[in-house]
């Protein structure tokens, strides 16, 4: 049982104290620990290539990201090895360390587990046992705590992001932690309930993988969607509150207010499509297939059509030596 800790803060400050905080308590229960300073690492920003997709979805390939010489596969490599998974992060304009939306950006479609089961399953139906497949590890069951700290309630997508990172790679969140006003560095060790509190988180994520017979328990705050315990819905249609959207899960719904509080209801025929579960990644998959990745019949006048935008303007560039 390996349990990793990613800190995106800075060091020993807030964030990175309650991930050792709910280390110390996981490895009281016996769990291997391991901790990584996101800001310790030189990850490049994905550049939208595709490559991943192609090689997974239409190669039956591992979707090795193309981009070589910085610190992306080692971070791959600590996040296959482990079974579950501390993330925390200070809050930056409302939202998590931008170094953790480029490893995301990077990780998310080259690491989705659906379509890696595709690849997996289309290699073993061709018959094929040349070249190098998804990694058997993507497969394995993983959960996660997230853990948030920041200087004021200016919060609204920190969790939120946090919960994404682990969406394609289906690890399962089983505690959300958000601490705030603890603006100054190392401030929260005078925080003792918030130091239980991730000590406890740390312990039911070594506790939930000590048991993988039980169904896996959220003992986070409920949040309004049923099924990932999202805060965030949007309204698609001002007039209409319906369809009403997950902000992290995707799945359609219809919010409502009842007695003054409000309620996030979800049909059964649209659970299915919530992107936290395999159904709704495979069916996100396949619109891919049938919309993004078809060859549009005009394909061919692709070239003819972007010379009207090759050569408008110039880049502008910083002067160098």
């Amino acid at each position: 049982m390996k349990i990793l800790g990613i800190s995106c803060g800075r060091r020993m400050s807030n964030s990175e104290i309650l991930v050792k905080e709910a280390l110390m308590g996981a490895e009281e229960l016996g769990a291997e620990v391991e901790l990584v300073r996101l800001n310790d690492l030189h990850i490049k920003p994905c550049t939208g290539c595709n490559a991943c997709v192609v090689s997974l979805l239409e190669k039956c390939g591992s979707g090795d990201c193309v981009i070589k010489n910085d610190d992306y596969g080692f971070i791959d490599e600590k996040l296959m090895e482990c079974d579950g998974l501390i993330l925390s992060s200070a809050i930056y304009e409302k939202s998590p360390n931008g170094l953790l939306k480029i490893l995301n950006d990077r990780m998310g479609p080259s690491h989705d587990i659906a379509f890696r089961m595709i690849a997996k399953k289309q290699r073993e139906e061709r018959g094929i046992t040349t070249g190098k497949g998804p990694d058997e590890r993507s497969f394995k069951t993983r959960v996660a705590s997230l853990i948030a700290v920041g200087g004021s309630e200016w919060d609204t997508l920190a969790l939120p992001m946090l919960h994404l990172f682990t969406l394609p790679m289906q690890i399962n969140v089983i505690d959300k932690m958000l601490v705030n006003w603890v603006g100054l560095p190392g401030a929260v060790v005078f925080r003792e309930e918030e130091l239980k509190r991730a000590r406890q988180s740390g312990r039911h994520v070594a506790e939930t993988l000590m048991n993988p017979e039980t169904e896996a328990k959220y003992i986070g705050e409920p949040g309004l969607c049923p099924i990932c315990h999202s805060k965030l819905i949007e309204i698609r249609n001002h007039d209409d509150n319906y369809p009403a959207i997950c902000g992290i899960c995707g799945v359609r719904g219809t919010l409502e207010v009842e007695d003054g509080k409000v309620r996030f209801d979800i049909a059964e025929e649209d659970r299915a499509h919530s992107h936290v579960l395999i159904s709704g990644k495979l069916g996100h998959a396949d619109e891919l297939y049938q919309v993004s990745l078809k060859r549009n019949p005009k394909a061919d006048e692709l070239p003819e059509r972007l010379k009207k935008y090759k050569n408008y303007l110039a880049y502008s560039r910083p002067e160098r030596d």
